[in-house]
């Protein structure tokens, strides 16, 4: 059984102030070329659909054409949509029942995820299960559930869950006891999530949660005999039955020179063991996005560079001196230059983290200074009752390694 896997479209998306629509339109039709000339039984979006939970007319415009292209081209091939973290799920749900009658599933409750779609191809078989991006308190453990309880966000002892860490626990318990349900006995499961898993790689132009509890074990998901994960933009295996495709195009200068793929999996649905193999299939993209180095005059006055004129460009300029308005005298040469940086604007990230977090630690204050601050701001002196009532508060709510909870 043969599936195309993508995800992270971002339709919508600016690079830079310049709407990427038209490179956008230039890979979907590359995806349904694709599906035309391969037997596919199934293509998976695994979440970030659009580039904000409510994407311009353009991009709905341009998501709606591209779901009748492809049920114009492969009409027996199921397409299966879940939303990511950037995605409304409620919009992209619209008409999903109507959509449902014409192979198109798009799973936006995460209640719904542990139906499985069930896929035939002669005599192969395989359950398709989608996992939406798992919003805090969208799944109730199994307590509140039985007793019929409200989720209640701050009750430690029963309520909605929160964490992605805790969501996925509960999906992958819920999971278990499907894939051990006689109905499924005999039948490879593939998985289709929006989630960051721990060992993943990230790049600037995701939305990255803060902290390790958002990270999902890819243990969890083990069982499945194929993971198709979206969220993490550069395309990376996390383990042999487990993937990103990343995003099909580079939406960040750090993801500039990086191949940018969708992924041929093949699951073998006769053998027990279900072997799984994965081919990287390269876009091609309208417009490269590079980051080229040099003096002012080996791009103003060179030809060494001349070969990216139709690329889209940050140049990041090594002259000693600063150049007055560089980016309005090079835009003729190179028409497609979105960043320019030169001077301070060139320090890699290590050494700009480091000058930050040195001028930052000439200027540290304590919360205490900062509520004598606020209050100076507010009435315009110090009351020392309210200040020690907040010292006090601020001690109780301080553990003994000096952590704010």
């Amino acid at each position: 059984m043969k599936l195309l896997h993508t995800g992270d479209l971002h339709l919508g998306k600016s690079l830079h102030e310049h709407s990427v629509l038209e490179d956008q339109k230039h890979i979907l039709d590359q995806l349904v070329n694709e599906l035309r000339g391969e037997d596919y039984a199934a293509l998976i979006i695994a979440g970030d659909v659009y580039d904000r939970t409510v994407p311009p007319a353009e991009a709905v415009a341009l998501f709606s054409a591209f779901l009748a292209d492809c049920r114009d081209a492969c009409p027996e091939v199921t397409i299966a949509v879940i939303p990511g973290n950037h995605d409304s799920a409620k919009r992209l749900a619209f008409a999903d029942r109507i959509l449902g009658t014409r192979h198109i599933h798009i799973i936006c409750n995460p209640e719904d995820s542990f139906t499985p779609i069930i896929l035939s191809k002669g005599t192969e078989k395989l359950a398709l299960f989608l996992l939406p991006f798992l919003a805090a308190g969208t799944l109730q453990p199994e307590q509140s559930r039985s007793t019929g309880e409200e989720p209640t966000l701050f009750d430690d002892a029963g309520g909605a869950l929160l964490s992605q860490a805790e969501l996925a626990r509960e999906a992958s318990r819920r999971f278990s006891l499907l894939l051990d349900s006689p109905e499924l006995d005999g039948i490879p499961a593939v998985l289709a999530a929006h989630l960051f898993t721990t060992g993943g790689a990230e790049s600037s132009s995701e939305r990255i949660f803060l902290g390790t509890a958002e990270q999902v074990s890819p243990a969890l998901f083990s069982r499945f005999a194929y993971t198709a994960l979206g969220h993490l933009h550069r395309f990376q295996k996390i383990t042999d039955r487990m993937y990103y495709a990343g995003s099909p195009l580079a939406y960040a200068f750090d993801e500039a020179e990086t191949v940018k793929v969708f992924l041929r999996v093949e699951i073998d649905t006769s053998t027990p063991s279900w072997p799984v193999s994965v081919e990287p299939i390269p876009f091609q993209p309208l417009r490269a996005v590079r980051r080229l180095s040099g003096s002012f005059d080996d791009f103003y006055s060179g030809t060494a560079f001349d070969r990216f004129a139709a690329d889209y460009l940050e140049i990041c300029l090594d002259d000693h001196d600063l150049v007055a308005n560089p980016v309005n005298l090079l835009k003729p040469k190179f028409p497609w230059l979105l960043s320019l940086k030169q001077g301070l604007e060139r320090e890699t990230d290590s050494t700009a983290r480091n000058r930050v977090e040195a001028e930052m630690q000439k200027t540290v204050r304590s919360a205490s200074d900062d509520f004598k601050r606020f209050q100076e701001m507010l009435y315009g002196n110090i009351d020392e009752s309210r200040q020690t009532l907040f010292e006090e508060l601020l001690a109780e709510c301080t553990r003994e390694d000096g952590v704010n909870v």
